[in-house]
Formats: C-alpha cells, structure tokens, sequence
C-alpha cells in the first residue's frame, strides 16, 4: 500500500499547500489580517478533497473484495476495471490473469474429462475405481450393465455393497495393502453362467503406497466356448479321421498276410478300402470348403436360378438314393418363385445336403417334398405365429422375429425353399446344436447311414453368405421342416 499512501500525501499536501498559498495572495492583495475561519475553511476543503480520494479508493477495494468472493465461489466471470498503476491495479490485474488461467484449466479438464468419460462408456471391459479404503470412486457403463447397479445407487459403496462376492472382493483387498496386481477368471455369482476375467491394478502415490485400485472386468464367456469348440473340433476331427485309417489298415494288414490269395475275400476288402478312401476325401473335401466359407475369401457369383431346372436336377441326382427306401420325391414351384438369383453351385449343394438329410432319416414308403414360394404375406403370418399353434409339440431352430425385422423390404424380393420329409425328427435338446460341425443327433444311425457331420454346418454357412436365412421346425418321429429363405437379387 505504499504507493497509495504516497500518492494520498502528496495530494493532501499539494491541496493543504496550494490553498494557503492562495489564501496568503489574497490577504496581502486586500491589507487585511489573516482570519482564523479562514484557515480552518482551507482545511476543511482539503479534508473533504482527502475523504473524496480515500472513498474512491475504498470503492475500489469493496469490488476486489466481492470479485474473489465470487472467484471463491466458483464464479469467474465477474471483472473489476481499473487503470490505475498502483497496488490496487496491480492487484485487480493479477486477480483478472489468475481468473483467467483457472478458466483455461478448467476447461482442459473439463474436455480431459469428457474425453476420459466417452473412453469409459465407449469400452467393453466394465471399470470400477476404489479409493484407499475400498469405496467407489468410479464406474462405467458397462461395469453398471455387467453388475446390475447403478451410479447414483453405488456411489461411495464397498465392494461387498455392490456385489455380494467375496473372492473378488478379497482380492480387492489384498491389492489395496500389499499394492500388488490381482488376476483371475471368476463367475460373478452362482446363477450366472458367464465368466469374467478381472483385473485389480493398484493406485500408487508418489510415495509408492497405494491409493486406490482400477478394477477390470472382461467377459470371456465367449472365449471359453470358442476354445471348447475348438478342442471338441480337434477331437470329432480326430475321431472322423482314425475311424476309417483304422479300418483301411486293418484291411490292408489282413491282405498283406496272404487274404490277397482269396479273390472274392482281396475284392471285398478293396471295395471297403475304396469306401472309406472316399469318405476321408469328402471330409477333407468338406472340411476344406467350410473353412473357405468361414473364412470369407470365397466369392459368391449369383446369376439367374431358374427353379424348376432345379429341383429337376436335384430329384435326378437323389433318385435312386430314394427308391431304395422307396420314398417317393415330390417338388412345388409356386407363382413367384419361378426364378432368382444366387451361385447355382452353392444353392444346388445346399439342396442336396438337406434332401439327402431328409431321405437318409425318413421312414421307408414316405415323402420328401420340396416347395418354391415366395415370401408372401402367408408367409409373414406364419413366421409370427407361435410354433404350437403351427404345429403340435414342434420344436423350432433358426434366426426368430426375422419378418419383423425385415418388413421393411417388399415381399417379393425372398424366396423361401422348403424340404419337408415324414421321418425321425428332431430333439428339442439337439436343436441349438444341429448346425455345429460334426453334431450327431442319433451317432450310431448317422454312422450307419454315412455322411461326415459337415452337411448342416455348410448349408448354413452358404445361406448366411447369401445374406440368407435358415429355419427348421421338427417334431420327433413326425418329420421336419427345413426352409431357406434367400434374396431374389
């Protein structure tokens, strides 16, 4: 305050000063003796001249005052004009600075942390954050999805609070004393059937004692059951191929020790030698071609599929396979379905597999039909009524609901192939499965009827590659319903 209290004196000094100075002009100029009233007015003037300065300062300080009450509470808007160069201006410009560096901060972290919040809500992992004693700081969406719970109801809760888990909130524990990192792949309670890897990191400060901890949870139910298909592929691919190895070297050691001396027994042999050869090279064969459809790399060229060249071909082909049980083959192209477009190879596999399938697990003496129609508004009903009321005890498979999500396109651009046989059926409980590689329903009838397990699984991905659909309807010893539902274009 020293240059305020300068400039205040040497004010009050010039003013005191300049006034008895004219005071004193006047008394000479007129001959007279100075008056006392005269003097005590020259003081009084420049008291008030004193009072006038000091209150503007005063002013002055009063809005320095209220413009950090405001910066105290959270308000930096408010501004305080003044030019001059003393300590008040000097304090009013570094209040203004210091308002306006704490705004650029602010709004740093402001975009920090809504950029750390959209990187929390856009991650698939959920993440938890505890403080030193074990309360949550944090939780994102997905934490709040896999657990059930909410921000506002979870606020500053402990684990245990959250979820009623003890082994995580043991290992919670354990990171939060002794610092070290956490890992293990638990399920979050006993009804869920889901597991989770979760990960605890502890929060250390500068002097290397933790903080708090950053818990992870990541669902790896997924993974579990891509690795037990891929363990169950390797043992099925396994089994499918040393079942016929076995049998062709057993032949072939049984000819080599002198059965080739024995014409009708050497050929027989052969024949089941040949037999099996072929069946190992239609499973490689198959398994090669699912796993370029699996892949992606495969191109599918559509061109013009004409129905009823066909289902011709396709009854020509399957004949004889029929009348040795003597089943009869029956196809129906309705008005609509004349034609379409798709890969004639794929198509045509598709067909044979499924009426191949019908033949093999129908009764003797039955029917196999197949049916061309058009997606029509029949069709649409059917798809959204339930499978009782469609059928008695059916048992449904496939992509559900999917007329209503496609109600938008027009009813004439799908086409729906259906093969409907009079024979086993299916399981309700194999009929999640019946597309996976390699899955029997009946494994001894399948073993005797032949076929490499591959079938359904191809058939199902060369209709998703058509951008298709594929549903079965079945109802055990009454026969099933596969149909296909594929674009026109």
């Amino acid at each position: 305050m020293k240059k305020i209290f300068t400039k205040a004196a040497l004010l009050y000094t010039l003013i005191t000063g300049s006034g008895f100075v004219l005071l004193y002009f006047f008394v000479n100029i007129e001959k007279r003796p100075l008056p006392w009233q005269e003097c005590a007015a020259v003081f009084a003037a420049c008291l008030l001249v004193f009072l006038l300065f000091v209150r503007h300062h005063t002013r002055i300080i009063a809005r320095l005052n209220e413009q950090t009450r405001a910066f105290a509470n959270g308000d930096l808007s408010v501004r305080v004009m003044n030019t001059g160069d003393d300590e008040l201006g000097e304090l009013s410009t570094s209040l203004q600075n210091m308002a306006d560096n704490i705004q650029q901060k602010m709004q740093q972290t402001l975009r920090e942390k809504g950029q750390m919040e959209t990187i929390l809500a856009s991650m698939a992992e959920g993440v938890l954050a505890f403080d030193a004693t074990g309360r949550l700081l944090l939780i994102n969406k997905s934490a709040e999805f896999m657990l059930n719970v909410s921000w506002e109801e979870m606020r500053e809760r402990y684990f245990l609070e959250i979820l009623e888990n003890y082994h995580i909130a043991d290992l919670l524990n354990i990171c939060l004393v002794d610092g070290q990192t956490q890992v293990a792949e638990v399920q979050l309670n006993e009804e869920d059937s889901e597991y989770y890897q979760v990960y605890i990191t502890p929060i250390k400060g500068k002097n290397g004692l933790p903080q708090g901890a950053v818990m992870v949870l990541r669902n790896i139910t997924q993974l579990r059951q891509l690795e037990k298909m891929r363990s169950e592929f390797i043992s099925n691919v396994s089994h499918e191929l040393r079942t016929p190895l076995t049998s062709i070297k057993g032949f072939v050691e049984t000819l080599l020790d002198g059965a080739l001396e024995d014409k009708n027994l050497s050929t027989k042999f052969l024949t089941i030698i040949d037999t099996e050869a072929d069946r190992l090279n239609g499973l490689i064969n198959d398994l090669l071609f699912l796993s370029e459809l699996e892949s992606g790399e495969m191109e599918i060229v559509k061109d013009q599929i004409y129905s009823q060249v066909l289902v011709e071909n396709i009854i020509t082909l399957l004949q004889p396979v029929a009348q040795n049980k003597n089943i009869n083959l029956e196809s129906e192209i309705v008005a609509g379905a004349e034609s379409f477009y798709a890969c004639y190879e794929m198509i045509e596999q598709v067909l044979i597999n499924l009426v191949d399938n019908a033949i093999k697990y129908s009764f003797e003496n039955g029917v196999v039909r197949i049916v061309f129609r058009p997606w029509n508004e029949e069709m649409r009903q059917l798809e959204s009524t339930e499978p009782a009321e469609r059928t008695e005890n059916a048992e449904r498979a496939g992509d559900t609901g999917w007329a209503e999500k496609n109600e938008k396109a027009g009813e004439d651009e799908y086409i729906v192939i259906e093969v409907i046989d009079q024979g086993l059926g299916i399981p309700s409980e194999s009929m999640p499965r019946i597309f996976e590689r390699f899955y029997r329903v009946d494994k001894a009838r399948s073993r005797q009827v032949g076929g490499t397990g591959l079938g359904l699984s191809i058939v199902k991905h060369i209709v998703e590659g058509h951008h298709g659909r594929l549903k079965v309807e079945s109802k055990v010893n009454s026969g099933s319903i596969f149909m296909i539902i594929l674009p026109k274009v």
